[in-house]
């Protein structure tokens, strides 16, 4: 149980360093690299908010005009 538990925290650790490395994020110092992960975080749970709020009513009337 406890080795699942520290090779699921491995992953997780393995995952982080990959978005630093991805978005070049490693060279920055902390306080930037927090700044920046949370504009990433706002616009990404801002775009998910949005679409699933209005995202099924367009679908909603997209159906109705085409059927």
């Amino acid at each position: 149980m406890l080795e699942s538990v520290r090779r699921f925290f491995k992953f997780i650790h393995w995952l982080y360093l990959q978005y630093l490395l991805n978005t070049a994020l490693y060279m920055l110092e902390p306080w930037e690299r927090a700044l920046f992960s949370a504009f990433l975080f706002a616009i990404i749970s801002t775009a998910l908010y949005s679409a699933f709020v209005f995202l099924p009513h367009h679908v909603r009337s997209m159906i109705q005009f085409y059927s």
